[in-house]
């Protein structure tokens, strides 16, 4: 029996209790702005006590998001090159890490390539990687013509053995939301549990219904930032606020932005926190969505959300109830937002009631029971399979 299979052998027949398990969350990412994968890796960690092993972290990150100060981080200190070379670099150095937990979850495909030895684990997707699968024609029609070509056979071959690799070494699969799930199932045909990312309800409050609107979100091009702006300029007498990091390729979309529209940038928890409870509304536009946090932080302020019916906001957002889902249309948005802006107090309890079936004691409820249940499961058939 080889070193690593006897590691497998002596936790299955010795199993940690919930209290002793060293649990890793493997993650290929930098955690320097706290945005909203970082966090819910960070509320993962805190609920398991568990160690995030990354990139790097940010010296900032704490200040700017003070939970992290909470979590025990391991930076790998490595800096990977650009696409597509980035995830062939974060696939091998995942690969080559040795690491001695008793549990690790990983989250994203390039982590992923740890779990290429037999350990106990869980593979927890905020989604499989878009590109390759449900955004894989968007994707290639934004490209010119000729690196489109490229990419076809590039985006093809990760996508063949993307799924190759799930299907042989991936035993546990869990997803944030519904929607993921069913990407989950599309792309590798693995039934996955749903966990949705928490809201720390207490920490949110309504300070009033201020003069602006609010956007929490990372200018890219998944966001639909250019669907808000259009939607604006729409309705001069109003006021939009967009928070959130703003990618150098779309530096170009402040400029084109009515007065009405201010671009804050990353800015720190405390104020974040502050935005949410002085806005008026909140509003929000991605493509399918993933799950969609930030819609559920400001109902926890009684704020009510104007969202695209589509993805994860039709899991979060209860249409008429806590705010109104509408066609990714400029003119019948600004037509829902004019709705809700004549009495938005009149969503505020719904909105919190809603918010409150996502708080993080639920979550951790629910990681700790699936994890637990993840253990068990596969030590109760591992000792077998290391022996043969």
């Amino acid at each position: 029996m080889g070193q690593d299979r006897r590691k497998v052998y002596e936790r299955c027949i010795h199993p940690p209790s919930g209290a002793e398990m060293r649990i890793a969350i493997l993650s290929c990412m930098d955690f320097k702005i706290p945005g909203g994968a970082e966090r819910f890796f960070i509320d993962m960690a805190l609920a398991l006590d568990a160690t995030i092993v990354c990139l790097s972290v940010g010296e900032d990150l704490c200040t700017m998001y003070p939970d992290a100060a909470k979590v025990r981080f391991f930076p790998l200190k490595k800096a990977l090159p650009d696409e597509p070379f980035r995830q062939i670099a974060g696939m091998r150095l995942f690969k080559r890490l040795n690491l001695d937990y008793d549990f690790y979850i990983a989250t994203d495909d390039m982590s992923l390539r740890f779990l290429s030895g037999k350990v106990l684990h869980s593979y927890l997707m905020l989604t499989p990687r878009r590109a390759f699968y449900d955004m894989y024609y968007p994707t290639l029609a934004s490209m010119p013509v000729g690196k489109r070509v490229i990419f076809i056979i590039v985006l093809g071959i990760f996508r063949y053995l993307d799924q190759r690799y799930v299907k042989k070494h991936v035993r546990s699969v869990a997803g944030i939301s519904h929607n993921v799930r069913t990407r989950i199932w599309k792309a590798y045909q693995k039934p996955a549990t749903v966990i949705y990312p928490p809201v720390h309800v207490e920490k949110y409050q309504n300070l009033g219904y201020g003069d602006f609107w609010l956007s929490v979100s990372r200018v890219d091009k998944w966001k639909r930032i250019d669907l808000q702006i259009e939607t604006f300029r729409l309705l001069p007498d109003k006021k939009l606020m967009i928070a959130g990091r703003i990618y150098p390729e779309y530096m170009h979309l402040i400029k084109e932005a009515p007065p009405n529209v201010t671009f804050l940038g990353p800015i720190p928890d405390e104020e974040l926190l502050d935005l949410y409870g002085r806005c008026r509304g909140f509003f929000t536009t991605a493509i399918d969505e993933d799950y969609g946090l930030t819609p559920l932080e400001a109902m926890a302020c009684e704020k009510p959300v104007v969202a695209v019916c589509e993805g994860g906001y039709q899991e979060t957002v209860a249409d008429g109830y806590t705010g109104i889902l509408v066609a990714p249309v400029a003119a019948e948005i600004a037509g829902a937002i004019r709705d809700v802006d004549q009495d938005p107090s009149r969503f505020g309890h719904e909105a919190r009631k809603r918010a409150e079936l996502f708080d993080y004691k639920i979550f951790k409820e629910q990681l700790e029971k699936y994890v637990q249940t993840c253990y068990r499961d596969y030590t109760s058939g591992c000792i077998q399979e290391v022996t043969e």
